[in-house]
């Protein structure tokens, strides 16, 4: 763990030296974030706060693309993708140790869909 917190570098724990910025926090803690440069829109791997859930938009902002949960370990549990895959609409990836687990994805829980229509109503 980095003198901060952090687990890795540029860690989104606080504003100071890393790509990302907070541009909105809901009142459950999830953190809206985006790169202060331009440059690819994929959610931190590394750069990330322990039991932090993150939310990212599409380049051009026409909504929502990814929301990921992070566990107290600093690795990603979850991945909600709003892109279509197989008809099921918006729908969760699992994530063990870091990566994606070789599963079919998952249609959303009511509390997931509950969490995206939250910070789609923020755009």
């Amino acid at each position: 763990m980095g003198a901060n917190g952090s687990f890795a570098n540029g860690s989104t724990a606080t504003e100071n030296g890393r790509r990302w910025q907070t541009i909105h926090v809901l009142k459950d803690g999830t953190k809206v974030i985006e790169l202060k440069k331009k440059g690819a829109v994929k959610l931190p791997e590394e750069s990330h706060s322990p039991n932090a859930t993150y939310a990212i938009f599409n380049k051009d902002g026409s909504g929502v693309k990814a929301i990921a949960k992070y566990g107290a370990d600093g690795k990603k549990i979850w991945e909600i993708h709003t892109t279509d895959h197989k008809g099921l609409g918006a729908h969760y990836h699992k994530w063990k140790d870091g990566k994606p687990l070789d599963e079919e994805p998952h249609k959303l829980t009511p509390a997931m869909k509950k969490l995206l229509k939250n910070i789609s109503d923020l755009k």
